[in-house]
């Protein structure tokens, strides 16, 4: 297989896997789960979202997480969808921005209360600003692969929206399967497409496993040429305007496969596991990850 050497990893289990959990998880264990990432070799975490707290109260103390963990060995992103989220996010000692916005017009009424391209105006300036100020950016494109609303958007709306945040300065540009719909045909179809339209651009994949499908769609966009993906620690996450969402693929089990098939990530399976124990004391359930099942069931397999 013609397979890259190394992977980057985000991680996005502060921020997507903690913001529709029916258990706020405390201020002092948000802080921690990051301190056990970075201790495990997360380099890059999506740590929080600037999203106003009447719709992610989970995340509403965004700013007293970022003051406890801003000086970790690690580039921490904070989500941002709008101008009022940036405002908060330059005070916060963030390293870097996910600018998030959906590839449909129904789900950016859901989630952000506007329509795609009033996202895309919006986003314009900021993106600017977020350079003039020194932030790390990248964009966030949900429902690429298939809206709860709208169903299959099709390539051809994608890559106009592609070629629209392209042209507003992104550099960066997440493809995500919101609701977990994807399949790897599509995946490689669609990811080998958009990456011969725009060449030099850096696209990283989100997948959520509501199909049982993440991992598959993982080893499709290595086949395409992706070397970056979002994952959330213990398969976490899930979308408050996305009915039917599971969590994100599992960190856990991300990695253990990419290692299985000899690509480095930098990042230590065991330490992991460590975070995801603390999550499920928290939380009072299992994790929905393989390999972290494999582990609390005390089998021999390592």
């Amino acid at each position: 297989m013609n397979l890259p050497k190394k992977v980057r990893i985000t991680e996005v289990g502060p921020r997507d896997g903690l913001q529709n959990e029916p258990i706020n998880l405390p201020t002092a264990e948000k802080i921690n789960l990051i301190k056990n990432l970075v201790q495990a070799g997360v380099k890059e975490i999506e740590a929080t979202s600037f999203v106003h707290p009447k719709w992610t109260p989970n995340l509403a103390d965004a700013e007293e997480v970022l003051e406890a963990v801003k000086d970790l060995p690690a580039t921490l992103f904070a989500l941002v969808p709008n101008a009022r989220g940036y405002e908060r996010a330059i005070k916060s000692g963030v390293h870097g921005v996910t600018f998030v916005l959906s590839a449909t017009d129904s789900h950016s009424r859901k989630n952000l209360n506007r329509t795609t391209q009033d996202s895309i105006t919006e986003l314009k300036d900021l993106v600017a600003r977020a350079k003039s100020d020194g932030f790390k950016i990248r964009a966030s494109l949900s429902t690429v692969f298939g809206c709860p609303f709208e169903g299959n958007p099709g390539l051809d709306r994608i890559l106009q929206v592609v070629d629209q945040l392209v042209n507003n300065g992104f550099e960066r540009i997440g493809l995500c399967d919101t609701i977990g719909i994807a399949g790897p045909a599509q995946v490689y179809d669609w990811v080998t497409k958009i990456r011969k339209e725009f060449t030099g651009i850096d696209f990283e994949l989100h997948f959520h496993d509501t199909y049982g499908r993440g991992l598959a769609n993982v080893i499709a966009g290595l086949h395409a040429g992706i070397v970056a993906f979002d994952s959330s620690v213990g398969g976490l996450g899930g979308c408050p305007y996305a009915p039917g969402a599971t969590g994100n693929i599992s960190s856990e089990d991300l990695v253990d496969m990419l290692h299985n098939m000899g690509i480095e990530t930098g990042i230590q399976i065991d330490g992991l596991i460590r975070a995801s124990d603390a999550l499920s004391r928290e939380f009072q359930k299992p994790m929905d990850s393989q390999i972290w099942k494999v582990r609390k069931s005390g089998s021999a397999v390592k």
